[in-house]
């Protein structure tokens, strides 16, 4: 006579291998770099439901198969276990890719202003001082036009990188634009954030030095000039826009 139990336990692994061989056949077959991870998935699990096959009719044949019954289950979970392992350890890679993909610029690998504004909120709730810079750079148009837009990408990822470099540990740095960007100051005096001003624009400046290539920058501090990123960003702009119309003027 068959065992409930044993009946039970058979029924839901026979279940669970049909949805795995489903999702492979549906979902895992656009991997197939990874089809072998599909295949140990399901041949673990087909030892498994090996196993509990035999379990059940052994009291039907009245045939001895502790043996095989335990030899299934167990290389079946040893296979199974580490085919989830190592899948699990894959789709962890795809999650953290994707949220890289989400909140980074891809051209230039800085955060984009979605991905700014998220790590922007974890530190102000840290109430600590801190700097807002913005940054728009000038005659990109003009690179693009004589130069092409190749010329001109590389003029905004070395920008990127040149105001990276110069804010080093102190913070981090968004692209919100085409050629404009926001920094995060911290642990930095206003005598430090004029040195860093002076640098970037410096260097900026011998990208294209025969077009005479500028960036604007304009900046703020938290509770001085403003409390809110919105507040912040606005003071920032300002001061960018009276830097922008004084390399104008000059």
């Amino acid at each position: 006579m068959i065992e409930l139990r044993k009946l039970v336990v058979f029924l839901f692994v026979l279940a669970l291998f049909i949805y795995l061989v489903w999702i492979n056949v549906k979902v895992l077959n656009k991997f197939e770099h990874k089809r072998f991870l599909s295949v140990l998935m399901i041949g673990g699990l087909g030892l498994i439901l090996a196993g509990t096959f035999f379990d059940v009719i052994s009291s039907l044949i009245h045939m001895k198969s502790n043996i095989v019954i335990s030899v299934c289950f167990t290389v079946g979970a040893v296979i199974f276990v580490i085919a989830i392992i190592l899948w699990s350890n894959y789709m962890a890679k795809i999650m953290i890719a994707l949220n890289e993909s989400a909140h980074n610029d891809p051209m230039t690998g800085v955060y984009n202003r979605m991905g700014f504004e998220k790590v922007f909120k974890k530190k102000i709730e840290m109430q600590k001082s801190f700097y807002v810079m913005v940054f728009d750079l000038d005659k990109t148009k003009i690179i693009n036009d004589n130069f092409g837009h190749l010329k001109g990408d590389q003029y905004i990822i070395r920008t990127a990188r040149i105001i990276k470099d110069e804010i080093g540990k102190n913070g981090f740095i968004g692209r919100t634009g085409g050629d404009e960007f926001v920094a995060f100051l911290e642990n930095i005096n206003e005598e430090e954030i004029e040195d860093i001003k002076y640098f970037i624009k410096n260097h900026v400046s011998n990208i294209f030095y025969k077009q005479n290539t500028q960036v604007s920058i304009g900046y703020s501090r938290y509770k001085k000039d403003g409390e809110t990123f919105e507040e912040l960003l606005n003071f920032a702009d300002k001061k960018m826009y009276e830097d922008k119309n004084s390399i104008e003027i000059v």
